[in-house]
This record gives structure tokens, C-alpha cells and sequence, in this order.
């Protein structure tokens, strides 16, 4: 069976989106209304003001409590399940609704072969500043992964913290007794029913698995700062000679002041609409 390139995954957690995430969707639907969308929402929500905006928008109802707390997000994008749940496409597009997308290189993208890319990331995170160093790409509320190498990865029994590091803490007092045995049995695993990590996924997929899995291929630098812009987006932008990425996150939180240049606000873009 001949699989589709790729789908794109918005994310709903709530029944009533606010002006900024309408904003998301509707630029989302007009940009990428050529390739498979789907809102991937909470069983029993109220779609209603989804419809309002785009009126064939695709639900894909998952059980309520994946999307119940960042904790449980997190880590429904590190187990199989979800990648399974799409396995007759080749990519996905991950697309929170904090999100904007500027232009249709969806399909380019996926032909660079990249298991995952995300925006850059920087030495501090949040806290970076505009002379902090690069420290790779991440962030996923914008990122595009391979199905099957995330599939490969939750189906491999290997440590996530190599069984030498395990020992050494314990031995040097560095971990308790208990979170040994659990690092070395029923935690600290990329095998999905093993898996017990926690932290932000994004973290997972580009910083942890590239580490122990050498063929998984992150992009770098210099490519995911074409992909989408974050933290930095002034730097970013500069570096990209005054070229916008195929889409960013969090623009209204992170430098909103520079996105007030390129992204319309909420009452504008409804008027274009109408």
C-alpha cells in the first residue's frame, strides 16, 4: 500500500480557542489546505467554534486524558501509539495552535529526509539572549518527524542513560537504590512499553535519541532555522537574509513586537476572511 507524504496534526485541548489560535487554524487551513489535516482533540469535545472556522476540518478524537496536562502531552509524543495511529503516512507535521505558518514547503521539507526538525535552539532555552549559542534545533509545537524512525526508536530495547552511567550513579551515591533498579528494569528505556520518560519531548527527539541512536537524523542549525523561528526570531531572521521560515512558534509570547511586521493581528486577518 503506496503511503500519503505527510499530514499535519493540530493539536485542540480546549473548546473554545481564543482570537490567536483562530488566527493559527485559519492560516493553517489556507496555507496547507492541500495536504491531509487533522485535529487531533480531547473524545466528547466541543468542535463547534473549530467548525466555525473551518467548517471541514477533520476531527481525530484521541482518549481525554492525553491532552489533559502538559505532563500527559509530553508523553504521548515519546510512546508508539501515536505514530502508529498514522503510520499510512511517511511524515507528520506537529502544529500547535501557538503556531503560524507563511508558506505551502511542506512536501520540500519532507524530501530533505530529516527524522526530525524543529526550531533552533539556544544555550538558556527561554532565557537565551541574542548572543547565546545555538545548541541544536527542538522546539515541537512546530516540527516535522519521520513515522517510521520514531516507530524504529519506540520498538528498540535500549537504555536511554547507558547501563554504565546507571551504575556509576549509584555508586557514587548520585541516585538512590530505587531509581536504580527502576533505570535498569521497568524505566529508562526507548522500548515504548518501557518507557518511562518525562521531561519536554522535544528533548527526547532531538537531543536524547540522536545521542544513542546514531542513524536518526536531526537537522542542524542551519537548517531548522529555514524550518521555523522561536526564541530569537530578530537573529534568525538577519542570519536568513530578511527570509521568513516555512512557519514559527509562540510568536505572541516570544518578541511579538517583531512579528507585528509579518503576521497580521486577529481583527485584520478576519477581515480578509470576510
Amino acid at each position: 500500500m503506496t503511503r500519503q507524504p505527510a499530514v499535519v496534526l493540530v493539536f485542540a485541548h480546549k473548546s473554545r480557542p481564543d482570537e490567536r489560535e483562530v488566527l493559527s487554524l485559519a492560516q493553517c487551513r489556507r496555507i496547507l489546505g492541500g495536504h491531509p489535516i487533522r485535529l487531533v482533540c480531547p473524545e466528547g469535545l466541543d468542535l463547534s467554534a473549530y467548525h466555525d472556522v473551518d467548517p471541514d476540518i477533520v476531527p481525530d478524537f484521541i482518549p481525554a486524558r492525553w491532552l489533559a496536562s502538559l505532563r500527559a502531552y509530553n508523553r504521548l509524543k515519546v510512546l508508539p501509539w501515536l505514530y502508529r495511529r498514522y503510520a499510512g503516512y511517511e511524515y507528520m507535521l506537529t502544529h500547535e495552535l501557538d503556531a503560524f505558518v507563511f508558506r505551502d514547503e511542506l512536501l520540500a521539507w519532507c524530501r530533505e529526509g530529516w527524522d526530525y526538525v524543529g526550531a533552533p535552539l539556544f544555550e538558556g532555552f527561554y532565557r537565551c539572549t541574542p548572543a547565546s549559542p545555538p545548541i541544536g534545533c527542538g522546539n515541537s509545537g512546530f516540527s516535522l518527524r519521520r513515522i517510521d524512525a520514531a516507530l524504529r526508536v519506540c520498538g528498540t530495547l535500549r537504555y536511554q542513560r547507558p547501563l554504565r552511567q546507571v551504575l556509576a550513579d549509584w555508586r557514587t551515591g548520585r541516585c538512590s537504590l530505587r531509581k536504580t533498579v527502576n533505570d535498569l528494569t521497568k524505566g529508562n528505556n526507548f522500548f515504548g512499553p518501557l518507557n518511562d520518560f518525562h521531561d519536554n519531548e522535544d528533548l527526547f527527539w532531538s537531543r536524547l535519541v540522536p545521542a544513542r541512536f546514531s542513524w536518526f537524523r536531526v537537522a542542524p542549525y542551519e537548517a531548522a532555522r529555514r524550518f521555523a523561528f522561536e526564541s530569537n526570531p530578530r537573529r534568525l531572521f538577519a542570519e536568513c537574509a530578511g527570509r521568513l521560515p516555512f512557519g514559527c512558534h509562540k510568536w505572541a509570547e516570544l518578541d511579538p513586537g517583531f512579528w507585528s511586521d509579518h503576521i497580521p493581528t486577529p481583527a485584520a486577518f478576519a477581515g480578509d476572511r470576510a
